[in-house]
Formats: C-alpha cells, structure tokens, sequence
C-alpha cells in the first residue's frame, strides 16, 4: 500500500498563521501526569457505556481509522471542488483520534492505568523524523496534513498504532500536549453530555441549533477559562443552555 507523495509545506504554514499572534507550539513529550489524567478520564467515559468495556475487545483502531477520515474531511481533499479548510473541527478529530488511541493502549495493559501511562511517555516522541509504512520511508517535515491522517489511517487499519505520528500531526495543526489535552477535557465534557441526555439509547442527536455538537462545544470553551478549577462544570452548564434553548445569536457573542 502507497500513500501520495505529493508534499507541500505552504499548507503547514497556513495553518500556523491561524494561530493567535506570537504564540508557538511547543514540541515535547507528554509528562506522566498528563497521560494518567488522560487515560483516568478515558476509562471512565468507557466505564459508562460498559463497565466492561477491557474485556469487550471493541476495534479501537477501528475507531481511529474512521476519526482519520473525518479529520481528512474536515480538512478538504477532494481537488475537484473548493472546500475551505474547518480547521478547529480538524482539532477535534484528533482528539478523537487520541480517544481511540488511549483505549487501545489502555487494553493493551489490560486495564492498568498507571501502566497505561508510563506506556504513553514511553512511546511519546514529537520530534519524530521520518517513519516507514509497507517498506516506505515517509518524512514527517515533507508531509502535509492530508497525508500525515493518510498515515494515521493506514497504521490504524492495519491493526498498528502509532503515537508519533499523531503527535506529528497535532504538531502540524497548531497543538502541542497542553492544548491537545484542554481539547480532550472539553470533548470529555461533551461526551458526558451526550450519554445524559440518551446518545446510548439512540435518541440523542448531534445536530441542534442547526449545527453540529463539536461546533457549539469549541465555540463555547472559547468564552472560558480552561485553566480555571471549575471549568468542565461551567462548560458543561453552557451546552445545557444552550441545549435547552436553541434560539441563540450565531454571531460570536456569548449565549
């Protein structure tokens, strides 16, 4: 299997441009607390849709090949028609992808978090160079965007992870470890979100006030402190209002 070779760092570029004047992303491993606050919160959002849910061999990687596609979607490929590039929405499938990812690595050591952890720091590397797919060297600062999800997609439905690559691609799309898990804290509100109000039951909808949950979720931890000690709970206050009442103005100002 061969992905594109077509590489381009003019999109790169763009993307950095989005990035609020004077700030950078800054490369680093992800610190063991980072990781067991991660993989505490991922096993619990699983524990509410299973309890058993270590021992149900869902297809994480499944997940995490779908999440890719999504993310390329939200990007913009097909070449034959203009797609302007949805760049927060491609920030949260990634963390979606991260989602996935922690489960597998949490089944992988059965159920230990702690271990769990100590295997994310180990397998962290963001100042991953190059990597080899079906016999293929890929070089990550040759890759854009598209192709780096490509990637993803293809350790993924092969049945192989690869942490790296993912933080590449945060790296690529404006996140580091710090904002890549102030992203995941919201989605992990949003998730809680959903199950309350009957995503396990099938009668939930993601679609509300004419737009999509993520969209109302990124657009609503804008207006917050995510540094602050109660901002899950607030954020979580903020979708229920605006949940509950739809008739909102779309036009950037706080509900």
């Amino acid at each position: 299997m061969h992905l594109a070779a077509t590489h381009s760092n003019v999109e790169t570029s763009a993307i950095r441009a989005l990035l609020a004047p004077g700030e950078t992303v800054s490369i680093k491993k992800i610190g063991y607390a980072q990781a067991l606050s991660l993989v505490r919160l991922q096993d619990i959002h699983n524990r509410r849709a299973n309890e058993n849910w270590i021992m149900s061999g869902f297809p994480q990687l499944r997940g995490m090949l779908v999440e890719a596609v999504e993310a390329l979607d939200h990007h913009g490929w097909k070449w034959w028609s203009s797609q302007p590039c949805d760049f927060p929405q491609m920030q949260v499938e990634l963390v979606d992808i991260l989602h996935f990812l922690l489960s597998h690595v949490i089944s992988e050591c059965d159920g230990d978090l702690e271990a769990a952890a100590a295997a994310l720091v180990e397998y962290s590397n963001p100042g991953l160079s190059s990597c080899i797919f079906d016999g293929r060297e890929y070089v990550v600062s040759s890759c854009d965007i598209p192709q780096l999800l490509e990637l993803i997609a293809a350790f993924a439905i092969c049945r192989r992870t690869n942490l790296p690559l993912l933080e590449a691609t945060f790296n690529a799309c404006g996140l580091n470890w710090d904002s890549a898990v102030n992203l995941y804290t919201s989605k992990h509100v949003l998730a809680i979100f959903r199950q309350n109000h009957g995503y396990k039951e099938g009668f939930y909808t993601k679609i509300w006030a004419g737009r999509e949950d993520n969209i109302h979720l990124v657009e609503l931890a804008s207006f917050l402190d995510s540094a602050a000690s109660d901002f899950q709970l607030r954020l979580y206050q903020k979708l229920e209002e605006r949940y509950a009442s739809p008739s909102f103005s779309a036009d950037g100002a706080e509900p």
